[in-house]
């Protein structure tokens, strides 16, 4: 075993995360409905934008050129945006993997679509690399409208605000809610994969981060179960590292006969490049 690994995976830790997502879901939609029943304003309950992590990637272009927080952000979106970066310098995309309450939905979703078709529909690489690149797009549009509106435009279409905000009116964020749950049913993490903003900029973080999870080629007995188990679609069979896709949900780890074929490493050896997504699991 490599001196840096730290541990391996067991079902111990599944349960672990999966205790953390529950957590997290449950405390959005607590926060969700007391902003129902009590309402806003100084006398109620804050929005449920100030307790979004993307609140402080919008908000923050206003607060360092005005010393403003755009209007249902405040201080608690930068916090909770500062404690998000530092966690992915530590422990790459692990937020999304283990906290994101939007993505433990998808996944949630993803598991009923396995129940009803035995399995899900991954997209062809030739398909699916390109539209990787659709989150870094809309994480520029919306950078790009909310400082020129000088508001979160993105608001209104934000399928995490119309689920955790209970405010189930006919809206655009509604509409790309239930599509995304249609796709998530055949797509495994289809929102997180190819449109979420917030994962477009933790995995350029990610590659910097102090843990990394890494191949040891000389123990990997090319069984591929990896690759079958990876909800990312990240061809961790055949790269040394996992790279920014990764969100450390750890089931790579967790479904591997070799206990030293994937580890996670503190060192400080460079990551390679991001790895493409391989179709595995038809």
């Amino acid at each position: 075993m490599n001196k840096h690994s730290i541990f391996h995976p067991t079902r111990r830790m599944s349960l672990l995360r999966n205790a953390s997502l529950i957590g997290f879901v449950m405390l959005m939609g607590y926060f969700g409905i007391r902003h129902q029943i009590v309402g806003g304003g100084p006398q109620g309950s804050p929005p449920l934008d100030s307790y979004c992590v993307f609140g402080g990637v919008e908000t923050l272009w206003s607060y360092v050129t005005k010393g403003q927080f755009l209007q249902k952000t405040n201080l608690s979106n930068l916090v909770l945006l500062t404690a998000a970066v530092l966690v992915t310098l530590l422990t790459g995309a692990s937020f999304c993997g283990w906290i994101c309450p939007f993505g433990a939905l998808q996944e949630w979703i993803g598991i009923i679509g396995k129940r009803l078709f035995g399995k899900q529909f991954p997209l062809p690489v030739h398909i699916d690399r390109p539209l990787r690149y659709l989150r870094f797009v809309l994480l520029a549009l919306i950078l790009y409208m909310t400082i020129s509106t000088d508001k979160l435009w993105f608001e209104i279409h934000d399928p995490f605000k119309a689920f955790f905000g209970f405010e189930f009116e006919l809206s655009p964020g509604l509409v790309i809610l239930l599509l995304l749950s249609i796709l998530s049913i055949f797509i495994e993490r289809f929102f997180c994969k190819y449109l979420c903003p917030l994962g477009a900029l933790f995995s350029l973080l990610s590659p910097l981060s102090i843990i990394k999870l890494k191949r040891q080629s000389s123990h990997c007995i090319g069984c591929n179960l990896c690759n079958k188990s990876c909800p990312m679609g990240i061809d961790v069979a055949h790269v040394q590292n996992t790279g920014g896709d990764c969100i450390r949900c750890l089931q790579c780890m967790e479904n591997c006969p070799k206990p030293e074929a994937l580890i996670l490493e503190s060192g400080k050896n460079p990551s390679p490049p991001i790895p493409h997504s391989v179709d595995y699991r038809r």
